[in-house]
């Protein structure tokens, strides 16, 4: 995949300052800067941080860029046994990598003579429950030379042991009508596993190289906006209706999340503290009608504040969980963004 235009280049000022001269073939820094995150950290559940990462190629152009993250443990929710003492770490979820970039750059990207230079602005949101996230950045020049530089963060959530998980999200979809500018459309974090609460951008899901189809398989719903932004909706991979653009992504690849988006009130949202009652609110609601009639049960329709859905989607077994979703915020237009509110079934 290439994503040229998410690159830019920086004032050499600025460039000086952050990272120090060396001779080595391949450079790669962070940028130190305030709002910035550019070292080991202690974040909250769900944070949303930047990173500024530099790299420059001193003899031979680059070639390209990839960024891993391992979570450990794994990303999905612990379910606790009663007392949690009794709780034995190699239960624990294993420790998952992903590949959340892998990028070809374009030649001569940046750069003048034989070397070039690059900046990838990484918009990330750190894990939605308690663990370590490790973050891997690696540029490589066309002799196959590299550079690696990392970082870790860590979360500790407060509500670790309750029988569900919850967190909270904010999606900005692209109109479908919006100028296709590859930096504002691949960078959007739209693409969600519900059970972990991981979202991830265009370019984590989607490449021409295919090396990201094992990140296919997490996605359970996805963020879309009409064509001026006025309706936002949530769909199922699997959906054929709602018209997603999903090159690369083979149909077996595509989870068939269950949505009922009719008929639920806020109060079941409040009231719903087991998977119990997870599951009767998914059985109380119904699919989202369409305006001809037709139904679906993988597309909410456009959502509204205040809105409830019930989900059941498939875990990585094969087993059925279920879940409810709250939209908190919504804002429409050209830059539309939903906030929601999330409770999931831990097993």
């Amino acid at each position: 995949m290439r994503i040229c235009s998410l690159f830019f280049c920086l004032p050499m000022l600025v460039l000086l300052a952050a990272c120090a001269k060396t001779d080595a073939p391949v450079r790669l820094d962070f940028v130190g800067a305030t709002g910035l995150l550019s070292g080991n950290r202690t974040v909250a559940a769900g944070d949303t941080l930047v990173t500024h990462a530099y790299a420059v190629g001193n003899d031979q152009p680059l070639k390209s860029l990839r960024i891993d993250v391992t979570y450990e443990p794994g990303p999905a929710p612990i379910l606790y046994p009663i007392p949690t003492s009794s709780f034995k770490q190699e239960n624990a979820p294993k420790a998952l990598t992903l590949v959340y970039l892998d990028s070809l750059l374009p030649a001569n990207s940046g750069g003048a003579g034989r070397g070039s230079e690059t900046l990838f602005v990484n918009g990330l949101m750190a894990r939605t429950t308690s663990g370590k996230e490790t973050w891997t950045y690696t540029a490589t020049d066309v002799s196959g030379q590299t550079a690696a530089r990392g970082y870790h963060l860590t979360v500790h959530k407060s509500d670790s042991a309750a029988v569900f998980h919850s967190y909270s999200l904010i999606l900005r979809p692209l109109p479908r009508k919006a100028p296709r500018v590859a930096s504002v459309r691949d960078s959007r974090r739209v693409f969600l596993n519900l059970r972990s609460g991981l979202l991830l951008p265009r370019y984590s899901v989607l490449n021409n190289s295919k090396s990201l189809q094992a990140n296919q398989n997490l996605i359970d719903l996805v963020c879309v906006a009409n064509q001026t932004g006025t309706a936002v909706s949530l769909v199922a991979p699997a959906d054929t209706a709602s018209r997603l653009s999903l090159p690369g992504w083979p149909t077996d690849h595509r989870r068939a999340t269950e949505i009922h988006a009719e008929g639920l009130t806020t109060t079941q949202f409040t009231d719903a503290t087991t998977p119990a009652s997870f599951e009767a609110a998914f059985i109380a609601g119904k699919p989202y009608k369409y305006p001809a009639g037709l139904t679906s049960n993988k597309i909410t329709g456009p959502l509204a504040l205040n809105q409830v859905i019930a989900f059941r989607a498939l875990d990585d077994n094969g087993m059925n969980y279920y879940g409810l979703l709250q939209v908190t915020a919504l804002t429409g237009g050209t830059n539309p963004v939903l906030t929601c509110q999330v409770k999931v079934q831990k097993y």
